[in-house]
């Protein structure tokens, strides 16, 4: 799989970061490798729960493992907040340390093989199309500009300016911080199970109104994972419509909703159409 090569040759980029920096007394660096231990291990955690959401519905799961994968993208939120924490303690604790000259080339290779890995998770990305691994994508992509900026405070720190890495390194080890509430805002909505946008409502809603003496009485529909939507609705019809008329007519409405939100770039991952005669609630 695409996914574990990309966690091989991210393990040895995380050795060579901490190696480098170690020898170079370069701290952007060292803590860039630290963080990176980080990144590695979430990596491992949207590759597990990417592979466990997969699976189809079962006794205990009518709806499949979807939820899983949101799950998944939650750990990895939060080990965002915690090692971007050690993150900027570490650098507080080692703040103007300045690296060596030799520490510029191994940042420039460290910068150039941190281009390969995010480019193998965007690959991994299209491939299994998971929220997890979405949430790794960002964050292997925020660990790209980490080390672009520990590149360019190593070079400034080493020719002009001595601070400069230090100071870059906690501002990069903030982002990282905001990174990982970013991403708690993003699936928070898929675990607590909020309703679709406004206009994935409105599109349901004309769907069942092109039909006449019918009338949409509720609607639940909700988000199960991102692009993905679980609909619930209840309609009234003529009282004395045929059980077998009503059977027909939720596979019409199912069949047109489908392809509606399909049109919008949305997935009906379940749908549930209740009858009521018509005047039942007056």
């Amino acid at each position: 799989m695409i996914i574990f090569a990309v966690i091989c040759f991210y393990f040895v980029v995380i050795f060579l970061k901490i190696y480098w920096g170690i020898r170079g007394d370069n701290l952007g660096l060292f803590a860039d490798g630290l963080d990176s231990v980080k990144n590695l291990a979430t990596l491992l955690t949207a590759a597990i729960f990417s592979k466990v959401s997969l699976k189809g519905v079962d006794d205990t799961h009518h709806f499949g493992h979807t939820k899983y994968d949101s799950f998944g993208a939650v750990i990895i939120a939060i080990s965002q907040l915690f090692f971007s924490g050690i993150a900027i303690t570490f650098v507080l604790l080692k703040f103007g340390q300045v690296p060596a000259e030799s520490s510029v080339r191994d940042s420039l290779i460290s910068f150039l093989f941190m281009i390969f890995v995010v480019l193998g998770m965007y690959v991994s990305l299209r491939t299994y199309k998971s929220e997890s691994i979405r949430a790794e994508f960002w964050h292997e992509f925020s660990d790209l500009v980490q080390t672009g900026f520990v590149l360019l405070s190593t070079y400034v720190s080493v020719k002009y300016f001595s601070l400069v890495n230090s100071v870059l390194a906690l501002l990069i080890a903030l982002f990282l911080l905001f990174n990982g509430v970013r991403t708690i805002w993003r699936v928070e909505k898929f675990i607590m199970d909020w309703a679709p946008p406004p206009y994935v409502i409105s599109a349901i809603e004309k769907v069942v109104s092109n039909y006449k003496n019918v009338y949409l009485r509720e609607n639940k529909s909700l988000m199960s994972s991102e692009k993905k939507v679980r609909v619930e609705l209840t309609i009234q019809v003529e009282g004395d419509m045929l059980l077998s008329e009503a059977h027909n007519f939720s596979h019409i409405i199912e069949d047109n909703v489908r392809k509606k939100l399909k049109e919008i770039g949305f997935e009906v991952e379940n749908i549930v159409i209740h009858f009521e005669p018509s005047g039942a609630h007056r």
